[in-house]
């Protein structure tokens, strides 16, 4: 009885701590946004190097996200202290942007904070992984997206007024880190020895890799191309083609983020009675019908609702494609969860320079069909995906 109710209050424990570390992702990575031009001033470098250095944060987050699926799925290495290495680095990380003086010292901290951010940003998607099943893993997936939401959404207002009041960009970092170890003294008696360990005969993956889960990774690469195009190319369509001023361009993806935040909310319940894959069909194809709309309507409320609709439509998409991926992939479990990560991260990068390519060929007139078109190949890759789900990983 005793060991029940540790593992129930540790399993309590473990949840939050995926909750807190994935509000905290969102947090960080939206910050720097906010303090660019703060930057690039205090380091005498433009904006255009400034972004140069957060690419190679992006590029550690790569790398942690993959460290960290590795040695989660060894049996050997004590989770109980490894868990806790990323979050270390990331608070050493932000005391080394504390005392930078060039960019080139920026570039390398933010390089150690990816890392860092990789590393508990992969945590927290399997914790739940390992811990759910079915629709309570659906529901927990789900609502550390919303928290990933609520810290990106409130993280750039948070450094903006700070920026505002005569702080350094350097406190808002500070604030993040103060954050984190609260968050990790709040979960200090998780115990994570307990996760991808409890069931010896599960110690290794018994699969491989095959066509449906390859069309799900696919999916999520053009689902986050498709959120990342809009947010970044729709004020920029706004501005240089509809000649909207910059403050409306502003609000146009302020209601798109607003939405995604009640979105990602309502969907944790709504994944709880509809199948992943019958919701991500009916979401795409409502939300490039809203993008479509977007692209033909020319009034001031009437392109804020669409941008609020799409934002509405596009919410539940990552959490119910990586649903349906986990519970396609049960030979996979420790090791999938890791490739479906890396897809997202991979579709964050070419959102950029695809749309670079596009507005240089067809002109920034056209920009909005990029994320029709992502929707759209997303949605056929989720239809290929269910033509050979009979056909279980090989094993």
């Amino acid at each position: 009885m005793l060991h029940y109710t540790r593992r129930v209050k540790n399993k309590a424990l473990l949840t939050l701590s995926s909750y807190l570390l994935f509000f905290l992702v969102g947090y960080f990575i939206n910050i720097g946004g906010a303090v660019t031009s703060a930057l690039a001033q205090d380091l005498a470098a433009t904006t255009a190097t400034i972004g140069y250095c957060f690419s190679l944060f992006m590029i550690g987050r790569f790398i942690g996200i993959i460290a960290n699926g590795i040695f989660m799925k060894r049996p050997l290495v004590d989770k109980k202290y490894y868990v806790r290495i990323a979050p270390v680095l990331i608070v050493l990380a932000i005391g080394g942007l504390w005392l930078s003086r060039s960019a080139a010292v920026l570039a390398f901290f933010l390089l150690l904070a990816g890392i860092g951010i990789g590393g508990i940003y992969s945590t927290s998607n399997m914790i739940l992984v390992d811990l759910y099943e079915g629709k309570r893993k659906a529901f927990h997936i789900t609502m550390i997206n919303f928290l990933y939401s609520v810290g990106g959404v409130s993280s750039p207002f948070i450094a903006g007024l700070m920026l505002k009041n005569g702080y350094s960009w350097k406190y808002a970092y500070a604030l993040f880190a103060a954050l984190l170890i609260t968050a990790l003294i709040l979960t200090i008696r998780a115990n994570f020895r307990d996760l991808y360990s409890e069931r010896p005969h599960e110690a290794r993956d018994t699969g491989t890799m095959n066509a449906p889960l390859r069309f799900i990774c696919a999916s999520i690469v053009l689902y986050i191309m498709a959120e990342f195009s809009f947010t970044y190319w729709t004020p920029v369509y706004m501005r240089e083609a509809l000649g909207k001023d910059p403050l409306f361009a502003g609000a146009a993806v302020s209601a798109f983020w607003i939405a995604v935040l009640i979105g990602r909310f309502l969907a944790g319940f709504a994944l709880q009675h509809i199948r992943p894959r019958l919701y991500v069909l009916a979401s795409g194809l409502l939300g490039i019908a809203s993008l479509l709309s977007l692209w033909i309507l020319r009034g001031d409320t009437s392109m804020l609702l669409a941008c609020f609709l799409s934002g509405l439509f596009l919410s539940g998409l990552f959490p119910a494609i990586f649903t349906l991926g986990t519970d396609m992939s049960e030979s996979l479990k420790r090791s999938f969860p890791t490739f479906m990560m890396l897809s997202a991260a991979t579709g964050s990068f070419l959102a950029m320079p695809v749309g670079s390519v596009v507005k240089g060929i067809v002109g920034v007139e056209q920009m909005l069909l990029i994320p029709v078109m992502a929707l759209g190949g997303m949605c056929l890759l989720i239809v290929l995906s269910a033509r050979r789900r009979g056909r279980p990983a090989r094993v």
